[in-house]
């Protein structure tokens, strides 16, 4: 698999716009941000990544003039299918770290679509969203307002009850404090 043109499907869906720089680079953007994804092995990012950044930052110098919101949201992303030893993945940290110029990503040992995509989260929406029962909420919500004495709770679930007369009849409900 093709890391690059992986990257560029999962941006693509969502909304990015794509165009390459090389054929192991890849700008991407939309109307908040810029950034960049190179491909490469992991010894070729570690040597090359201030070149890669500082020819990215000349390219698109005089459009990130004129877009003080895209200047303050730069990235450089660096992936590839090598997994670092331990001096490598230092080396890598240490990358990540910088915070000079644009803010870096660098992601190792990628051998799946869904690990590119994990590589890409802070681009794209939230990808999971945890079903949960109604039948569960309810039971959920009535346990974390059990120090609530129970008519007061039974008022605050009824539907039956309109927005406006709800804050009355819950204090009244509330005040007689029955369990």
């Amino acid at each position: 698999m093709r890391l690059l043109e992986e990257a560029g499907n999962v941006l693509r869906k969502h909304g990015y716009l794509l165009s390459f720089l090389h054929e192991d680079m890849l700008q991407f953007e939309d109307d908040t941000l810029l950034g960049f994804i190179c491909e490469l092995p992991l010894k070729s990012i570690l040597e090359s990544w201030t070149n890669r950044q500082d020819e990215f930052l000349k390219r698109n110098a005089i459009s990130l003039r004129n877009s003080a919101l895209k200047s303050w949201n730069l990235y450089s992303v660096f992936i590839s299918s090598d997994v670092p030893d331990e001096i490598e993945q230092r080396e890598v940290v240490e990358i990540e770290e910088d915070f000079r110029a644009t803010r870096k990503i660098v992601q190792t040992g990628i051998t799946t679509a869904s690990e590119i995509t994990r590589a890409l989260y802070p681009f794209i929406p939230i990808q999971n969203v945890a079903a949960v029962e109604a039948a569960d909420s309810l039971r959920k919500l009535q346990e974390r307002l059990s120090g609530l004495p129970k008519d007061a709770v039974t008022v605050l679930l009824d539907e039956r009850i309109s927005e406006d007369s709800l804050p009355t009849i819950f204090k009244e409900a509330h005040e007689t404090k029955t369990d």
